[in-house]
């Protein structure tokens, strides 16, 4: 009966297309396997630029750490050291993520992971003009973190720029598994100061 076999047809396709849209999507999920719990670790090259004068760059070793903290929120830590120097930069940042991606919870400066892997935000804090950009893969991250002060810090006059690049990388979890320290870069547990003020213990890559 062809009539008969192409009506079950149409109603087998209408029911599975009526399903589709109820079935989960899977990629909030997806976004911290891609992306998160694991640390990327490498190169950082940090640029001092003062608003006259010549710009000065040290190169030193870091992380970058998307970790879950609770379902459907996760923190983002930044870090990077010159050797043998005082020079360095820790920067830890709370947010949610959904399907659309990872975005930093509400305030001045606002930063998101898009479900590509693209990088964008910044704003102003404590003025600090903020300014971000780069790019996640499952392998590697490119991360430019761009701070320019209003007013003199350290020795710095108002209106320097601070960049932070970051060029770094993560093998497979084949890999990494049963491996506790890779290029000089290990996880300890250290209490952390949030974006927005306070503390909280959590699991942060240490580079030699």
């Amino acid at each position: 009966m062809p009539g008969n076999s192409l009506s079950a047809l149409y109603s087998r396709l209408l029911l599975t297309a009526l399903l589709l849209p109820l079935a989960p999507c899977g990629f909030a999920q997806d976004m911290i396997e891609r992306f998160g719990e694991r640390p990327y670790t490498g190169r950082v090259d940090f640029k001092v630029a003062p608003p006259s004068g010549k710009p000065v760059t040290h190169y030193g070793r870091g992380s970058v750490l998307l970790e879950r903290s609770a379902p459907g929120k996760a923190v983002l830590q930044l870090r990077g050291k010159v050797p043998d120097s005082t020079t360095q930069t820790e920067l830890t940042i709370p947010g949610t993520y959904d399907d659309a991606g990872w975005r930093s919870e509400p305030d001045d400066v606002q930063m998101s992971i898009a479900a590509d892997g693209r990088v964008s935000g910044g704003g102003v804090s404590d003025g600090r003009t903020f300014l971000f950009s780069g790019t996640f893969s499952p392998a590697e991250v490119r991360l430019e973190v761009r701070v320019t002060m209003a007013r003199e810090e350290g020795g710095a006059p108002a209106g320097t720029t601070l960049t932070f690049d970051y060029r770094v990388k993560r093998e497979s979890l084949e890999a990494q598994a049963g491996q506790d320290v890779e290029d000089g870069c290990r996880l300890v547990m250290r209490p952390i100061a949030n974006f927005g003020g306070g503390m909280t213990m959590a699991q942060v890559p240490e580079c030699d």
